[in-house]
């Protein structure tokens, strides 16, 4: 039988190793303004999958039963939340990376809940790596990016402003951040992007334009003269 002391330390390890892989996907939605699988998610998924793991192994003590049955349910029954992670924006598809990730940590819960710690922290390391490492090698190797502020002026009654930023991520240009600011019967939207270099940013700007609302755009880089439209 798994001891009480066992149960507990087992429970906390999953809680910190599906914790740091969420803090990681938390980082990227929060730069881009978006809620999906962040830190809680995963870090309840990791718990999850460690419980049906110590529940297999006990069942086993217990009854002499198949202790991997309940254990490779969570396999199976993680691809329905997966599936929730990944979105569709017009012909760009989203969230692969992330439902990966919480694949993964239903499995890093299944090692900790069987007690393979050396297992678990090693696969919550590699994860990691690939997340923030190989990301940042195949973002060069798809030519980079570059920061950009657009300074948009909107009616300040119109409701467009709700689609600046589908504007962008249907584009392929990622939202970092969005200030928002009333100036009479305007508003003042600050945009910061993340623009790969291989697209263009001057047709994405034009799509912006052709918003009813919009007045005015004007682009602040530090590689690029500033140009308004």
């Amino acid at each position: 039988m798994i001891t009480e002391k066992e149960i507990v330390i087992r429970l906390a390890l999953a809680f910190v190793l599906g914790g740091v892989i969420g803090l990681e996907r938390e980082r990227i939605y929060i730069k881009a303004l978006k809620y999906s699988a962040g830190f809680r998610t995963h870090v309840l998924v990791c718990i999850g999958s460690a419980i049906c793991m110590l529940v297999s192994e006990q069942l086993f003590f217990l009854y002499k039963g198949d202790a991997g049955r309940v254990a490779a349910q969570v396999i199976s029954g993680i691809g329905f939340l997966g599936a929730g992670a990944i979105l569709r924006e017009g012909s760009v598809i989203r969230g692969l990376t992330t439902a990966a990730s919480l694949w993964v940590v239903a499995c890093v819960g299944l090692a900790v809940g069987g007690g393979f710690y050396l297992m678990a922290a090693t696969g919550t390391f590699l994860v990691l790596f690939a997340l923030i490492v190989l990301g940042t090698i195949e973002d060069l190797m798809r030519g980079g990016h570059r920061d950009n502020v657009i300074v948009i002026e909107v009616d300040s009654n119109s409701g467009d402003i709700d689609k600046i930023g589908p504007v962008f991520e249907e584009s392929g240009v990622q939202v970092k951040r969005i200030n928002l600011s009333k100036k009479e019967e305007k508003c003042i939207v600050e945009v910061t992007v993340k623009t790969p270099y291989r697209i263009d940013l001057i047709s994405v700007l034009k799509k912006l334009a052709a918003l009813p609302g919009v007045r005015r755009i004007d682009q602040k880089t530090d590689d690029q003269p500033p140009f308004k439209i």
